[in-house]
């Protein structure tokens, strides 16, 4: 069974033609499923299937943002160049909402996809102290995380995070919004579903308690909005 690997770290780099180097994975560090990967636990994997990895965005194998051109370990994790696909929609998207979150001071996400092939387990039975150490993985995949701003449904995803949100939290939030405005490659409906999503977030900053109508123009998403703030 695959299994996905988060990993919050900042991103090396990203230049003007797309090339974007980021972390999907931290070595001798425990994760929220417990496991620990070892340096060298992507040595084999790279050697043999780095050349069939892909960059997918969410995990989604009919999204494909960039291309994988390096795989190496270093002494942080797994480091991943990747060159973003600039003349697709998806990839010029990408590239947009890499800077957008940089500017706004925050950092895209990044996970991969992954089968365990070697690895010890320290008291199985009590998920308290369970672990299990990894020292070799297969790699399928490599993915881009976008932030709850950046997609279609966006206040579906964290709204209720929204509600004990600090003003400087939602301030934040605001500034990276305005950024995916200025995003010129995105379809008209989803440059209006962002500026209805900065419109709501910029009422509540003030203190104002918008409608959730106001925070989009989706039926379902609506419904699911909502649901999440308890109202009927």
């Amino acid at each position: 069974m695959k299994e996905y690997r988060s990993f919050n770290y900042e991103i090396k780099s990203i230049d003007d033609k797309g090339i974007v180097q980021f972390y999907c994975n931290g070595f001798n560090n425990m994760d929220t499923d417990r496991d620990i990967s070892l340096p060298g636990s992507f040595a084999k994997t790279i050697v043999e299937n780095g050349k069939r990895c892909r960059h997918f965005k969410m995990h989604d194998r009919t999204m494909m943002p960039g291309v994988v051109t390096e795989l190496k370990e270093d002494s942080v994790g797994l480091l991943v160049t990747s060159q973003l696909i600039m003349g697709t929609q998806l990839g010029k998207e990408t590239y947009e909402e890499y800077k957008a979150l940089a500017a706004a001071g925050k950092q895209m996400e990044h996970s991969c996809g992954v089968n365990a092939i070697k690895y010890e387990i320290t008291d199985p039975d009590d998920w308290e102290k369970r672990v299990r150490t990894v020292s070799e993985w297969k790699l399928w995949e490599v993915s881009t995380l976008t932030a709850w701003g950046a997609n279609d449904k966006a206040l579906t995803v964290s709204i209720k995070d929204l509600k004990d949100a600090t003003r400087d939290e939602i301030e934040k939030e605001i500034i990276f919004l305005k950024g995916l405005l200025n995003i010129s490659s995105y379809s008209d409906l989803k440059l209006e579903q962002i500026e209805k999503q900065y419109n709501f977030l910029d009422k509540l900053k003030a203190g104002l308690q918008p409608e959730p109508d106001e925070a989009t123009t989706d039926s379902t998403t609506l419904k699911e909005f909502k649901a999440m703030l308890n109202l009927k």
